[in-house]
Protein backbone atom coordinates (compact mmCIF):
# COMPACT_ATOMS: atom_id res chain seq x y z
CA UNK A 1 0.00 0.00 0.00
CA UNK A 2 0.99 3.98 -0.19
CA UNK A 3 1.63 5.66 2.81
CA UNK A 4 2.07 9.14 2.34
CA UNK A 5 4.82 11.08 4.22
CA UNK A 6 4.20 12.50 7.57
CA UNK A 7 3.15 16.29 7.82
CA UNK A 8 2.68 18.34 11.00
CA UNK A 9 -0.71 18.98 12.04
CA UNK A 10 -2.29 16.15 10.34
CA UNK A 11 -5.86 15.62 11.04
CA UNK A 12 -6.47 12.21 12.79
CA UNK A 13 -8.63 9.51 10.67
CA UNK A 14 -9.46 7.35 13.46
CA UNK A 15 -12.78 8.25 15.58
CA UNK A 16 -13.58 6.74 18.86
CA UNK A 17 -16.03 3.91 17.27
CA UNK A 18 -12.88 1.98 16.72
CA UNK A 19 -11.48 -0.56 18.90
CA UNK A 20 -8.21 -2.19 18.79
CA UNK A 21 -8.40 -5.71 20.75
CA UNK A 22 -5.85 -7.58 21.74
CA UNK A 23 -6.42 -11.09 23.49
CA UNK A 24 -3.59 -12.86 24.44
CA UNK A 25 -3.35 -16.39 26.00
CA UNK A 26 -2.08 -14.39 29.21
CA UNK A 27 -3.72 -11.10 29.02
CA UNK A 28 -6.34 -9.23 27.42
CA UNK A 29 -7.21 -5.78 26.33
CA UNK A 30 -8.34 -3.27 23.91
CA UNK A 31 -7.70 0.06 23.31
CA UNK A 32 -9.26 3.41 21.42
CA UNK A 33 -8.87 7.04 20.76
CA UNK A 34 -10.46 9.23 22.54
CA UNK A 35 -9.39 12.88 21.32
CA UNK A 36 -5.75 11.73 20.08
CA UNK A 37 -5.08 9.83 23.45
CA UNK A 38 -4.80 6.29 23.69
CA UNK A 39 -7.36 4.40 26.52
CA UNK A 40 -6.55 0.90 27.21
CA UNK A 41 -7.90 -1.54 29.90
CA UNK A 42 -7.17 -5.36 30.31
CA UNK A 43 -6.99 -7.92 32.63
CA UNK A 44 -6.07 -11.40 32.89
CA UNK A 45 -7.00 -14.27 30.43
CA UNK A 46 -8.79 -15.91 32.80
CA UNK A 47 -11.91 -15.98 34.78
CA UNK A 48 -14.17 -18.57 37.08
CA UNK A 49 -17.89 -18.78 37.76
CA UNK A 50 -19.35 -17.68 40.35
CA UNK A 51 -22.72 -16.84 42.13
CA UNK A 52 -21.84 -13.38 44.32
CA UNK A 53 -19.94 -10.58 44.50
CA UNK A 54 -18.81 -11.99 48.10
CA UNK A 55 -16.33 -15.13 48.12
CA UNK A 56 -14.49 -16.49 50.58
CA UNK A 57 -11.07 -17.43 50.12
CA UNK A 58 -8.79 -20.39 51.50
CA UNK A 59 -7.71 -17.94 54.67
CA UNK A 60 -11.30 -17.61 55.57
CA UNK A 61 -11.97 -13.98 55.02
CA UNK A 62 -14.41 -12.41 52.12
CA UNK A 63 -13.44 -10.09 49.32
CA UNK A 64 -15.00 -8.45 46.53
CA UNK A 65 -13.98 -9.81 43.52
CA UNK A 66 -15.16 -8.18 39.93
CA UNK A 67 -17.56 -10.02 37.58
CA UNK A 68 -20.10 -9.69 34.88
CA UNK A 69 -22.82 -10.95 34.08
CA UNK A 70 -23.07 -12.48 30.10
CA UNK A 71 -25.28 -15.27 28.29
CA UNK A 72 -27.02 -15.99 31.52
CA UNK A 73 -24.06 -16.83 33.74
CA UNK A 74 -21.70 -14.72 36.17
CA UNK A 75 -18.74 -14.85 35.66
CA UNK A 76 -15.42 -13.77 38.11
CA UNK A 77 -12.31 -11.69 36.25
CA UNK A 78 -8.95 -9.85 37.36
CA UNK A 79 -6.61 -10.61 40.13
CA UNK A 80 -9.53 -11.10 42.74
CA UNK A 81 -10.33 -14.44 41.83
CA UNK A 82 -6.94 -16.53 42.40
CA UNK A 83 -7.76 -17.19 46.13
CA UNK A 84 -10.96 -18.64 45.05
CA UNK A 85 -9.91 -22.53 45.90
CA UNK A 86 -13.54 -24.04 44.93
CA UNK A 87 -13.68 -22.14 41.89
CA UNK A 88 -12.38 -23.78 38.45
CA UNK A 89 -10.61 -21.20 36.69
CA UNK A 90 -11.44 -21.39 32.87
CA UNK A 91 -8.82 -20.93 30.23
CA UNK A 92 -8.67 -21.00 26.88
CA UNK A 93 -5.35 -20.60 25.20
CA UNK A 94 -3.36 -21.66 22.19
CA UNK A 95 -6.39 -22.91 20.25
CA UNK A 96 -7.66 -22.04 17.08
CA UNK A 97 -11.74 -22.75 18.81
CA UNK A 98 -10.53 -19.78 21.07
CA UNK A 99 -11.17 -17.84 18.18
CA UNK A 100 -14.50 -15.78 17.66
CA UNK A 101 -15.69 -17.96 20.42
CA UNK A 102 -17.78 -17.32 23.91
CA UNK A 103 -14.30 -16.76 25.88
CA UNK A 104 -13.02 -14.44 23.40
CA UNK A 105 -16.01 -12.10 23.16
CA UNK A 106 -16.76 -12.17 26.72
CA UNK A 107 -13.28 -10.91 27.69
CA UNK A 108 -13.69 -7.92 24.85
CA UNK A 109 -16.83 -7.14 26.16
CA UNK A 110 -16.06 -6.45 29.69
CA UNK A 111 -12.65 -4.34 28.47
CA UNK A 112 -14.85 -2.43 26.14
CA UNK A 113 -17.80 -1.64 29.07
CA UNK A 114 -14.69 -0.88 31.39
CA UNK A 115 -13.42 1.94 29.40
CA UNK A 116 -17.24 3.30 29.82
CA UNK A 117 -17.94 3.11 25.95
CA UNK A 118 -21.46 4.15 25.76
CA UNK A 119 -24.24 1.32 25.47
CA UNK A 120 -25.74 0.78 22.57
CA UNK A 121 -22.45 2.18 20.42
CA UNK A 122 -21.86 0.70 17.10
CA UNK A 123 -18.53 -0.34 17.07
CA UNK A 124 -15.72 -1.20 14.27
CA UNK A 125 -13.58 -3.96 16.13
CA UNK A 126 -9.82 -4.72 14.83
CA UNK A 127 -8.86 -8.20 15.97
CA UNK A 128 -5.35 -9.79 15.62
CA UNK A 129 -4.71 -13.58 14.26
CA UNK A 130 -1.40 -15.42 13.72
CA UNK A 131 -1.03 -14.98 9.85
CA UNK A 132 -0.75 -18.62 9.49
CA UNK A 133 -4.58 -18.99 10.68
CA UNK A 134 -5.88 -15.87 9.05
CA UNK A 135 -7.53 -17.41 6.41
CA UNK A 136 -8.87 -20.30 8.63
CA UNK A 137 -10.24 -18.19 11.16
CA UNK A 138 -11.14 -15.22 9.96
CA UNK A 139 -14.46 -15.68 8.70
CA UNK A 140 -15.41 -17.20 12.13
CA UNK A 141 -14.15 -14.19 14.01
CA UNK A 142 -16.21 -11.77 12.17
CA UNK A 143 -19.34 -14.33 11.94
CA UNK A 144 -19.41 -14.69 15.83
CA UNK A 145 -18.76 -10.86 16.66
CA UNK A 146 -21.25 -9.69 14.02
CA UNK A 147 -23.69 -12.24 14.81
CA UNK A 148 -24.88 -11.16 18.30
CA UNK A 149 -26.27 -12.61 21.32
CA UNK A 150 -29.74 -13.64 19.60
CA UNK A 151 -28.58 -13.37 16.02
CA UNK A 152 -29.46 -9.60 16.01
CA UNK A 153 -25.75 -8.53 15.76
CA UNK A 154 -26.23 -6.92 19.54
CA UNK A 155 -24.46 -7.97 22.59
CA UNK A 156 -25.00 -7.49 26.57
CA UNK A 157 -23.02 -7.43 29.33
CA UNK A 158 -23.40 -6.77 32.90
CA UNK A 159 -20.65 -5.45 34.98
CA UNK A 160 -21.17 -5.75 38.78
CA UNK A 161 -21.03 -1.95 38.82
CA UNK A 162 -23.23 -1.47 36.46
CA UNK A 163 -26.90 -0.57 37.19
CA UNK A 164 -28.19 -1.47 33.62
CA UNK A 165 -27.13 -4.06 30.72
CA UNK A 166 -24.52 -2.66 28.76
CA UNK A 167 -25.54 -3.34 24.86
CA UNK A 168 -22.96 -2.94 21.92
CA UNK A 169 -23.28 -3.74 18.12
CA UNK A 170 -20.00 -4.51 16.14
CA UNK A 171 -20.83 -3.01 12.79
CA UNK A 172 -17.50 -4.03 11.20
CA UNK A 173 -14.63 -6.31 12.47
CA UNK A 174 -11.48 -6.03 10.39
CA UNK A 175 -9.17 -9.29 10.83
CA UNK A 176 -5.22 -8.54 11.14
CA UNK A 177 -2.42 -10.51 11.11
CA UNK A 178 -0.28 -9.90 14.40
CA UNK A 179 2.61 -9.07 14.33
CA UNK A 180 1.75 -6.28 12.06
CA UNK A 181 0.48 -4.14 14.79
CA UNK A 182 3.78 -4.20 16.38
CA UNK A 183 5.60 -3.12 13.48
CA UNK A 184 2.86 -0.02 12.92
CA UNK A 185 3.30 1.04 16.35
CA UNK A 186 6.97 1.85 15.70
CA UNK A 187 6.54 2.71 12.08
CA UNK A 188 3.26 4.80 12.15
CA UNK A 189 1.64 7.35 13.93
CA UNK A 190 -2.09 7.72 15.30
CA UNK A 191 -2.12 10.07 11.84
CA UNK A 192 -1.82 7.13 9.89
CA UNK A 193 1.47 8.58 8.72
CA UNK A 194 4.90 7.40 8.31
CA UNK A 195 6.91 8.68 10.99
CA UNK A 196 10.90 8.82 9.90
CA UNK A 197 13.33 7.02 12.05
CA UNK A 198 16.41 8.12 10.59
CA UNK A 199 19.61 6.38 11.82
CA UNK A 200 23.10 7.62 12.31
CA UNK A 201 24.02 7.13 8.63
CA UNK A 202 20.50 8.83 7.40
CA UNK A 203 18.76 5.38 6.01
CA UNK A 204 16.11 4.62 7.86
CA UNK A 205 16.55 2.11 11.29
CA UNK A 206 13.32 -0.19 9.45
CA UNK A 207 14.34 -0.15 5.85
CA UNK A 208 15.54 -3.71 4.81
CA UNK A 209 14.56 -7.20 6.10
CA UNK A 210 12.96 -6.24 10.19
CA UNK A 211 11.77 -8.59 12.36
CA UNK A 212 9.19 -8.70 15.10
CA UNK A 213 9.94 -10.88 17.80
CA UNK A 214 7.08 -10.91 19.59
CA UNK A 215 7.39 -13.20 22.95
CA UNK A 216 3.82 -13.52 24.56
CA UNK A 217 2.08 -16.07 26.86
CA UNK A 218 1.37 -18.52 24.83
CA UNK A 219 4.19 -18.65 21.92
CA UNK A 220 7.08 -16.87 20.69
CA UNK A 221 6.35 -15.37 17.10
CA UNK A 222 8.88 -13.90 14.57
CA UNK A 223 6.89 -11.90 11.50
CA UNK A 224 9.46 -10.63 8.89
CA UNK A 225 8.34 -7.55 7.09
CA UNK A 226 10.57 -6.28 3.79
CA UNK A 227 10.73 -2.82 3.11
CA UNK A 228 7.70 -2.07 5.29
CA UNK A 229 5.30 -4.45 3.27
CA UNK A 230 2.47 -5.27 5.93
CA UNK A 231 0.28 -7.19 3.63
CA UNK A 232 -0.20 -10.89 5.16
CA UNK A 233 0.76 -12.80 2.37
CA UNK A 234 3.97 -11.13 2.54
CA UNK A 235 4.61 -11.68 6.02
CA UNK A 236 7.03 -14.11 6.58
CA UNK A 237 6.16 -15.70 10.15
CA UNK A 238 6.84 -18.64 12.43
CA UNK A 239 5.17 -19.39 15.64
CA UNK A 240 7.09 -21.31 18.47
CA UNK A 241 5.12 -22.79 21.28
CA UNK A 242 8.62 -23.34 23.08
CA UNK A 243 9.28 -19.81 23.48
CA UNK A 244 6.35 -17.93 25.55
CA UNK A 245 6.00 -17.14 29.18
CA UNK A 246 4.24 -20.15 29.89
CA UNK A 247 6.25 -22.74 28.74
CA UNK A 248 9.47 -21.05 30.17
CA UNK A 249 8.61 -19.04 33.17
CA UNK A 250 4.98 -20.36 34.27
CA UNK A 251 5.08 -24.12 33.70
CA UNK A 252 8.33 -24.12 36.01
CA UNK A 253 7.15 -22.19 38.75
CA UNK A 254 4.02 -24.12 38.76
CA UNK A 255 6.04 -27.44 39.24
CA UNK A 256 8.18 -25.94 42.45
CA UNK A 257 4.81 -24.71 43.83
CA UNK A 258 3.29 -28.38 43.13
CA UNK A 259 6.62 -30.11 44.39
CA UNK A 260 6.25 -28.17 47.78
CA UNK A 261 2.83 -28.20 48.30
CA UNK A 262 1.51 -30.79 46.15
CA UNK A 263 -2.21 -30.59 47.74
CA UNK A 264 -2.31 -27.16 45.96
CA UNK A 265 -4.15 -28.50 42.89
CA UNK A 266 -5.93 -25.91 41.92
CA UNK A 267 -3.01 -23.62 41.14
CA UNK A 268 -2.64 -22.93 37.38
CA UNK A 269 -0.24 -21.38 35.04
CA UNK A 270 -2.94 -17.89 35.46
CA UNK A 271 -1.62 -17.96 39.49
CA UNK A 272 1.87 -17.63 38.07
CA UNK A 273 1.56 -15.30 36.07
CA UNK A 274 -0.29 -12.99 38.78
CA UNK A 275 2.58 -13.85 40.67
CA UNK A 276 4.95 -12.50 37.78
CA UNK A 277 3.36 -9.53 37.13
CA UNK A 278 3.42 -8.94 40.64
CA UNK A 279 7.47 -9.23 40.94
CA UNK A 280 8.36 -7.97 37.55
CA UNK A 281 6.24 -4.70 38.27
CA UNK A 282 8.15 -4.17 41.35
CA UNK A 283 11.14 -7.00 42.03
CA UNK A 284 11.77 -7.05 45.50
CA UNK A 285 11.91 -10.53 47.43
CA UNK A 286 7.95 -9.53 49.22
CA UNK A 287 6.55 -9.80 46.01
CA UNK A 288 7.70 -13.17 45.39
CA UNK A 289 6.36 -14.60 48.11
CA UNK A 290 2.52 -16.66 48.02
CA UNK A 291 0.21 -17.69 49.70
CA UNK A 292 -0.77 -21.51 48.98
CA UNK A 293 -2.81 -23.94 51.02
CA UNK A 294 -1.40 -22.73 54.07
CA UNK A 295 2.10 -22.35 53.21
CA UNK A 296 3.59 -19.37 52.03
CA UNK A 297 6.32 -19.85 49.55
CA UNK A 298 9.08 -17.11 48.46
CA UNK A 299 10.12 -17.82 44.98
CA UNK A 300 12.46 -15.35 43.77
CA UNK A 301 15.56 -17.50 43.42
CA UNK A 302 13.00 -19.58 41.10
CA UNK A 303 12.24 -16.37 39.36
CA UNK A 304 15.76 -15.04 39.20
CA UNK A 305 17.00 -18.05 37.70
CA UNK A 306 14.07 -19.06 35.21
CA UNK A 307 14.59 -15.56 33.25
CA UNK A 308 17.88 -15.97 32.59
CA UNK A 309 17.63 -19.97 31.67
CA UNK A 310 14.64 -17.96 29.46
CA UNK A 311 16.70 -15.31 28.08
CA UNK A 312 19.87 -18.00 26.89
CA UNK A 313 17.48 -19.74 25.67
CA UNK A 314 15.98 -17.20 23.27
CA UNK A 315 19.42 -15.52 22.51
CA UNK A 316 20.70 -19.18 21.00
CA UNK A 317 17.44 -20.48 19.61
CA UNK A 318 15.67 -16.99 18.39
CA UNK A 319 18.11 -14.14 18.06
CA UNK A 320 21.46 -15.51 16.57
CA UNK A 321 19.53 -17.76 14.16
CA UNK A 322 17.68 -14.30 12.87
CA UNK A 323 20.76 -12.51 12.53
CA UNK A 324 22.64 -14.97 10.87
CA UNK A 325 20.12 -15.23 8.47
CA UNK A 326 20.39 -11.30 7.55
CA UNK A 327 18.20 -9.38 9.44
CA UNK A 328 18.53 -5.70 9.60
CA UNK A 329 17.18 -4.86 12.61
CA UNK A 330 14.90 -6.48 15.48
CA UNK A 331 12.06 -4.87 17.08
CA UNK A 332 10.79 -5.56 20.56
CA UNK A 333 7.35 -6.79 21.03
CA UNK A 334 5.58 -8.81 23.81
CA UNK A 335 5.52 -8.96 28.10
CA UNK A 336 8.46 -11.81 27.65
CA UNK A 337 10.70 -9.23 26.90
CA UNK A 338 9.82 -7.81 30.39
CA UNK A 339 11.82 -10.49 31.93
CA UNK A 340 14.49 -10.78 29.28
CA UNK A 341 15.30 -7.57 28.16
CA UNK A 342 18.19 -6.35 30.32
CA UNK A 343 20.38 -9.22 29.87
CA UNK A 344 19.58 -9.57 26.27
CA UNK A 345 21.05 -5.98 25.62
CA UNK A 346 24.45 -6.79 27.62
CA UNK A 347 24.55 -9.10 25.34
CA UNK A 348 24.29 -7.96 22.04
CA UNK A 349 25.70 -4.10 22.32
CA UNK A 350 26.47 -3.56 18.49
CA UNK A 351 22.81 -5.29 16.79
CA UNK A 352 19.79 -3.23 16.14
CA UNK A 353 17.67 -4.37 18.59
CA UNK A 354 14.79 -1.90 19.37
CA UNK A 355 12.44 -1.29 22.43
CA UNK A 356 9.52 1.26 22.77
CA UNK A 357 11.22 2.68 24.73
CA UNK A 358 13.98 4.70 21.98
CA UNK A 359 11.77 6.25 20.36
CA UNK A 360 9.56 9.73 21.18
CA UNK A 361 6.52 8.30 19.49
CA UNK A 362 6.14 4.69 21.13
CA UNK A 363 8.10 5.65 24.44
CA UNK A 364 4.42 5.60 25.82
CA UNK A 365 3.87 2.21 25.26
CA UNK A 366 4.43 -0.85 27.06
CA UNK A 367 5.89 -3.94 25.18
CA UNK A 368 2.98 -5.81 26.25
CA UNK A 369 0.40 -3.38 24.53
CA UNK A 370 2.58 -2.79 21.07
CA UNK A 371 0.32 -4.96 18.91
CA UNK A 372 -2.85 -3.47 20.59
CA UNK A 373 -1.85 0.34 20.32
CA UNK A 374 -0.34 -0.54 16.64
CA UNK A 375 -3.19 -1.90 14.96
CA UNK A 376 -4.84 1.26 15.76
CA UNK A 377 -2.07 3.02 13.97
CA UNK A 378 -2.15 0.33 11.21
CA UNK A 379 -5.84 1.06 10.81
CA UNK A 380 -5.30 5.03 9.90
CA UNK A 381 -2.22 4.40 7.73
CA UNK A 382 -4.69 1.92 5.98
CA UNK A 383 -7.22 4.22 5.49
CA UNK A 384 -5.55 7.07 4.67
CA UNK A 385 -3.78 5.28 1.93
CA UNK A 386 -7.04 5.14 0.71
CA UNK A 387 -7.64 8.31 0.09
CA UNK A 388 -4.77 8.99 -2.05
Amino acid sequence: MQIMPRKTGEPLILDDTFISTDAGNGWTAVYRLVNGKIKTHGIPHARARVTGNLLRTDLGAQHIVEYADFQGQRYGYGDGIWNLTDAPIDLHQNSIRRYGGSMHIFFNLVNIASLDVKSGAALTLIVPTPPALLNQVKAQIQEAFMHGEHGDGVWTIQLRTDKQPRQYRFQRVIVVPEGAGAYAAYRFGMDGMIVPLPGADGDDLLSGRVVVLDLGAGTGDTYTIFNGNVAPDQIAHATDDRAGIIHNLMQPLLSDILEAVPQARHYTTAHVDALLRRYIADPRPENAAVRVSGRTLNLERQILDGMRRYAEWVSANKIDPLFARGVDAMLMAGGGWMYIEKMIRAWYPDRLIFAPEQFKHTRHISLYDLNGVGQLALAAAVMRSQQV
